[in-house]
C-alpha cells in the first residue's frame, strides 16, 4: 500500500497500482497540539495534529477531532471522520473510539 497516493509505485517503480478501499481504523502514532496560532488558525485552538497508522499499514498526517487534547494518548483507536469542505470536497479526520 502506497501513501500519499502516487502515479508510480516507490518500491518497483510500476504504473500498475489500484485504489482500495481503507477501514477507517487505526491508532495514535504521534502527536501534537498546537496551544498557539496566527490568522485563522487563530479560532481553532487548542488543535491536536497527529499521524494516524490505519490498520492496513499506511501513517496519514490529520487532526484529532471531538475531545479535549488532555484525553489523547499514543496508541489510543481512532476512527475516520469526514468533513464537507464544499464543491465536492472532503477533509479527513479522526476522532477517539469511545470504548478504549
Amino acid at each position: 500500500m502506497i501513501w500519499y497516493p502516487k502515479g508510480v509505485c516507490t518500491e518497483c517503480s510500476s504504473t500498475d497500482l489500484e485504489w482500495i478501499e481503507a477501514s477507517g481504523r487505526g491508532v495514535i502514532y504521534t502527536y501534537s497540539t498546537t496551544w498557539r496560532a496566527l490568522g485563522e488558525y487563530a479560532q481553532a485552538v487548542p488543535y491536536v495534529v497527529a499521524y494516524v497508522e490505519l490498520e492496513e499499514g499506511p501513517r496519514v498526517l490529520t487532526n484529532i477531532v471531538g475531545c479535549e487534547p488532555s484525553a489523547i494518548r499514543i496508541g489510543d483507536p481512532v476512527l475516520a471522520v469526514f468533513e464537507n469542505t464544499g464543491e465536492g470536497n472532503a477533509l479527513v479526520r479522526f476522532r477517539l473510539v469511545s470504548d478504549r
